[in-house]
């Protein structure tokens, strides 16, 4: 078969058996390491990737397992191998792998490019993969590859999250930790638990955060307030509050979003001298009350109707330099009002 379609590329030798089938071209599976040594010279060279895949001959026999064996030579080049994948997606509309999104996927997040790995992942889901299948994918890889980082299954999880599948999240971090011995960081999993929390899943939170514990890994603060507020929404308060001493004594560093959200647990249930206990506390754990705080405490007090009490919390407010938010204001006002 004469091959000057190739002479566009004249600085690669390629010497290839083949047959015609139906008018297309198929490689001979011993002519694959040197279609693929083409392809890494494409991809290395200075030659317009372009003008080389315009080459009807390319075109013809490309195929996914060859995209696979380029990023895996080009493992050296992340930046590089993402330049290809995308290339062939965007101008030659490319149906990748799921292999090839999985290698490419871990080879970015070894040199920390979690931007275009997690948008790589948001394209596979998608393709409504099934998300145990798509894991042992990332897994193949991620072992055949030995990559260091296992930032790829992090990612993984978060974009199951942010994406409102947040049992698909779960599932995910129960196979790293179960069948792959894996751990996920701490931004992973409290994010995990805010996913949750969000989505109403207030018993599977606790679960999952009881489960955390017993792998004894650390938490943030912010895991235990998706935990402090399913218990406040499941109006288990004492537990809510227990909670909170056991964040404290973890040594996380401490946040006043967790104490409003406990804080506006206790409100809601008329439990406001609780509440004021809780705020009256903070400056002792080296925190201080913020609006947000005292808007709440402000409407608690409407809501069990201790108005003039509420007065007085305002000109507290007013005198740290806090403007009360319309609701609160209004609330306190129309009480007022009512009460003569």
């Amino acid at each position: 078969m004469r091959l000057a379609h190739l002479r566009c590329l004249p600085s690669f030798q390629f010497h290839v058996q083949s047959r015609k089938f139906c008018g297309k071209i198929f490689l001979d599976d011993d002519s694959d390491p040197q279609f693929v040594s083409v392809l890494n010279n494409i991809v290395r060279g200075k030659h317009s990737w372009s003008y080389a895949f315009n080459n009807p001959f390319i075109i013809a026999s490309l195929r996914p397992y060859h995209v696979e064996k380029v990023l895996l030579e080009t493992l050296d080049d992340p930046r590089l191998a993402l330049r290809f994948f995308n290339f062939l997606g965007l101008h030659k509309n490319f149906n990748h792998s799921s292999a090839a999104f999985s290698i490419l996927i871990h080879a970015l997040v070894q040199i920390n490019l979690l931007w275009p790995a997690s948008s790589l992942l948001q394209t596979l889901l998608l393709r409504e993969l099934n998300p145990r299948e798509l894991f042992g994918e990332l897994l193949s890889w991620y072992r055949k590859c030995e990559f260091s980082s296992s930032l790829g299954f992090d990612l993984m999880i978060q974009v199951y999250t942010q994406n409102g599948r947040v049992l698909d999240a779960v599932l995910i971090f129960k196979l790293m930790v179960d069948e792959s011995n894996l751990l996920p960081e701490m931004r992973t999993l409290s994010g995990l638990l805010n996913g949750l929390a969000r989505a109403r899943q207030f018993c599977l939170t606790l679960e999952l955060f009881g489960y955390i514990l017993n792998l004894g890994l650390q938490l943030d603060g912010f895991a235990y307030t998706a935990v402090v507020r399913s218990l406040c929404e499941m109006k288990d308060l004492i537990r809510a509050e227990e909670v909170v001493c056991l964040m404290e004594k973890s040594g996380c560093e401490l946040n006043m979003v967790t104490y409003n959200v406990l804080i506006n647990g206790l409100c809601r249930n008329q439990r406001i001298s609780d509440a004021i206990r809780v705020k009256n506390s903070l400056s002792q754990k080296g925190l201080r009350a913020d609006i947000v705080t005292y808007c709440i405490l402000l409407l608690g007090h409407c809501r069990a109707h201790e108005f003039y009490h509420g007065m007085e919390l305002m000109t507290e407010m007013l005198g740290l330099g806090f403007v009360p938010s319309e609701a609160a204001l209004s609330g306190l006002v129309e009480g007022l009002r009512k009460t003569g």
